[in-house]
């Protein structure tokens, strides 16, 4: 059978044995109810736990408007024109109206990825910033209930109207991205998220997980300290089509669209297979390494122990992050890198700590534009040329009877099995 597997802004195909094909894992499509501007002004026009926007801002306001930075999938240009649309029904000035890419601890846009993000029209009338987390002025909002101070930008913290826009999608330790992310990492200090991201080491620090999972309640902690008057999120397709948006309170946004990303992209699976071939999704989730891994942590849990990885993402940008370039030449055990981490943490290197406990008990082939000693001597994984190479080098590790899973989303697919 062949399979098309998003790579970059493309597809490539695979053709997987019949005998070995167990399962083509896809999440339940649904397809886009409306045109996107109906959805989110609709969204805007009966919002859930305030008023309208333009109800709750005044003449003389000062307003932020968070949005997500260009690894997210987010239809920022989609979503800002209806909202400042909102904010002129309230006479906002222009320019009292700042819109702050919440890039967390990513490197900072230039003005012209802050001009793709935004839309030329809207960066040429509004001013548009970015997070620095090293050398922003942040003030301190409060403390958390695990003891850490809340840093958050200044120019967010100083506004009279807060307002997130963003999607909704899973997040391997924060539960799902979305909402409160957009605060904290998004407009934090070095030293808040570096706080926060040690407790991904606990327990219930997973994908999909909310309610007891103390990443999450952090920054959820740290988005009311800081303050959010109103949040505007989406929830896309597998084709990144807009189909449910919320607005209103961010705590009632967050809860709708998880229940919509859950019916979507929670999958369960009642057995393991030998072989399992992961595509990072497309772009932007594959721009580097350092997205991408995550599509390889999300079929860990379906991969039988000691069975194959094939990992697929175009990485145009290459690894992505020099701390987790640089940890994964000195460190060759997961634990190693735990203990550092607990010591000290250092964004960037907690990459490496799931890399390394990923491949310890799993061979990972990869398929990428990446240079192959990059790939085999730094990241440790076996180098394919293409997809065929690479199922060619799976069979000669897993054996010519492997059964196969095929996971065309898999950084947005969360899978599930009771099989031990």
């Amino acid at each position: 059978m062949q399979v098309q597997l998003p790579y970059g802004r493309g597809t490539i195909p695979i053709d997987i044995p019949d005998r070995n094909l167990q399962k083509v894992i896809l999440p339940k499509e649904i397809i886009q109810p409306d045109r996107p501007e109906v959805i989110i002004r609709n969204a805007l026009f009966s919002p859930i736990g305030t008023d309208r926007l333009s109800q709750i801002a005044t003449e003389y306001d000062k307003v932020a408007i968070l949005v997500d930075d260009y690894t997210r999938p987010c239809p920022t240009k989609t979503l800002l024109p209806p909202v400042l649309e909102e904010l002129q029904h309230a006479n906002v000035r222009d320019s009292n109206i700042v819109i702050i890419v919440a890039n967390g601890t990513h490197k900072p846009p230039s003005d012209e990825m802050k001009r793709e993000i935004v839309g030329d029209k809207v960066f040429r009338n509004y001013r548009v910033i970015s997070n620095d987390y090293v050398n922003g002025e942040f003030y301190t909002v409060g403390k958390s209930k695990f003891g850490n101070e809340i840093e958050v930008l200044r120019e967010y913290v100083e506004a009279d109207i807060k307002v997130i826009l963003g999607d909704i999608e899973y997040h391997y330790f924060a539960g799902y991205g979305g909402t409160r992310k957009s605060i904290l990492p998004g407009i934090s200090s070095s030293r808040t998220i570096h706080n926060n991201h040690k407790l991904m080491f606990e327990e219930n620090a997973k994908a999909g997980i909310l309610k007891e999972n103390p990443v999450h309640q952090e920054m959820n902690e740290a988005m009311h300290l800081a303050g959010c008057d109103f949040a505007l999120n989406v929830v896309l397709n597998s084709r990144q089509r807009i189909v449910g948006a919320w607005a209103g309170n961010p705590d009632l946004v967050l809860d709708a669209g998880a229940k919509l990303v859950d019916e979507m992209y929670k999958i369960n699976v009642d057995q393991k297979a030998d072989i399992v071939i992961s595509a990072a999704s497309g772009h932007p989730h594959d721009l580097d390494l350092y997205q991408a891994y995550k599509a390889l942590h999300t079929v860990l849990p379906v991969t039988k122990e000691n069975g194959v990885i094939i990992l697929v993402a175009e990485c145009k940008n290459g690894h992505g992050n020099e701390i987790y370039y640089e940890w994964m030449k000195k460190y060759k055990t997961a634990k190693e890198v735990e203990e550092k981490l607990k010591q000290s943490f250092v964004m960037g290197a907690h990459k490496t700590y799931y890399h390394l406990k990923a491949i310890e008990n799993h061979e990972v082939i990869f398929v990428s534009s990446m240079d192959k000693t990059e790939v085999e001597e730094t990241f440790r994984f076996k180098h394919a040329k293409d997809l065929d190479d690479a199922l060619k080098k799976a069979f000669d590790i897993a054996g010519k009877d492997a059964t196969i899973f095929a996971v065309p989303q898999g950084t947005t697919t969360l899978l599930k099995t009771k099989v031990k």
